[in-house]
């Protein structure tokens, strides 16, 4: 792509004022280059205000001009959607993709196989556990984790990915200038050695609270499933995991304790029909094709994850009649902390089994815990 094809595109991104929406429909009609090339009569006949004609017909600008000085820079890479061969193709076909991408790092980490994985800035340590086991073992099984670099959830599956020496992809709320948040500053250069920072930013743009939906969205775009870990009910984890419904994209849920307030968001999305998941095999067995499934990944992964381990003895458990929390449960009500204090395991892996034996028809649900039905 020239350079006069890029400054056009650049031109009508950076148009004040001009929403997503009307710019897609722009692009039905117009390319940016004859956009660009129209008179201010011609500008004010499509409805174009005064500020966006005078920008639109500018000989030179100062904001497209820091664009192009950035991309000249060695490592810096500007994709336009209208590039079939870099920009890619997944997240072109979410409704309002973004026409430009400023990228750092690995383009071709873009047009990998990817699971967004989002979760609460304030997790606990077992939503942090369960976070780098699922980013650890998808990694093993050559899938890329994308997240969005945030402190908790996020900023823990980038960095179990790049301990298993994966790829790993980082879409901002901000542009490169204003990296954020600053603590992550050594893992953005980590992940950019290693996969891509991504965002649809100029550089020199600040974050704002109104970026980061924005950002969200590009996520799940570029993911072929969201995996949520922990998340309350009103965060930003629950807008992701909307837009990838709305893309078309499977939500996976990590079931959590009713008690703890990070879980809320799970729960719910559990009882909106999101995937309930232990592992991640769980989550490649939901996606055909995500990745080769040969008997010795699934041998590798199996070992390794501690996950799947544990999975593999509540099966073994529940076919022999001897699973610890079945054990303590009978006619009456008992706690999960009950359960989980008894067991000696975290109440999210309680959680996890009993929603499991749930949805077996082993146990129910009732006010003041679970109890065991008859005949099970």
């Amino acid at each position: 792509m020239t350079e006069q094809q890029i400054t056009a595109w650049l031109t009508l991104c950076m148009t004040p004022r001009l929403s997503g929406v009307r710019l897609q429909k722009i692009l039905e009609y117009l390319s940016p280059q004859e956009l660009t090339s129209l008179s201010k009569k011609e500008l004010l006949s499509l409805k174009f205000t005064e500020s966006q004609v005078r920008f639109l017909t500018a000989k030179s600008n100062q904001s497209v001009d820091k664009c192009l000085e950035w991309e000249n820079k060695d490592g810096n890479h500007l994709l336009i959607a209208e590039d079939k061969e870099q920009y890619p193709q997944l997240l072109k076909e979410i409704p309002g993709f973004p026409p430009i991408l400023f990228v750092q790092g690995e383009v071709e980490a873009l047009r990998s196989t990817q699971v967004g994985v989002v979760g609460s800035r304030n997790s606990t340590q077992d939503g942090l556990y369960i976070t780098r086991q699922f980013s650890s073992e998808l990694t093993r099984l050559g899938v890329t984790i994308t997240s969005g670099l945030a402190l908790g959830v996020d900023g823990h599956a980038h960095q179990a990915c790049l301990e298993q020496n994966g790829k790993t992809i980082a879409v901002l709320g901000s542009g490169f200038d204003f990296l954020y948040p600053k603590q992550h500053q050594s893992l953005a250069f980590r992940i950019k050695e290693n996969g891509a920072l991504v965002s649809e930013f100029a550089p020199f743009y600040p974050p704002r609270a109104y970026n980061f939906p924005r950002r969200n969205r590009i996520i799940s775009g570029l993911s072929v499933g969201v995996l949520v870990v922990e998340a309350a009910q009103k965060s930003g984890s629950l807008i992701t995991a909307r837009f990838a419904l709305e893309q078309g994209r499977d939500v996976y849920a990590v079931p959590g304790s009713i008690l703890n307030p990070n879980a809320a968001g799970c729960n719910q999305l559990l009882r909106d029909g999101a995937v309930l998941v232990r592992d991640a095999r769980d989550i490649v067995h939901e996606i055909n094709g995500l990745v080769n499934w040969s008997s010795t990944i699934q041998q590798e992964a199996t070992l390794s994850s501690p996950l799947s381990v544990n999975k593999q003895q509540e099966r073994g458990q529940t076919e022999a009649g001897d699973q610890p929390i079945l054990n303590l449960l009978g006619e009456r009500p008992v706690a999960v902390d009950f359960l989980a204090e008894r067991t000696h395991l975290p109440v999210n892996q309680v959680m996890m089994q009993l929603l499991e034996l749930e949805l077996q028809g082993i146990v129910a649900s009732v006010v003041g815990g679970y109890i065991r039905l008859r005949g099970s």
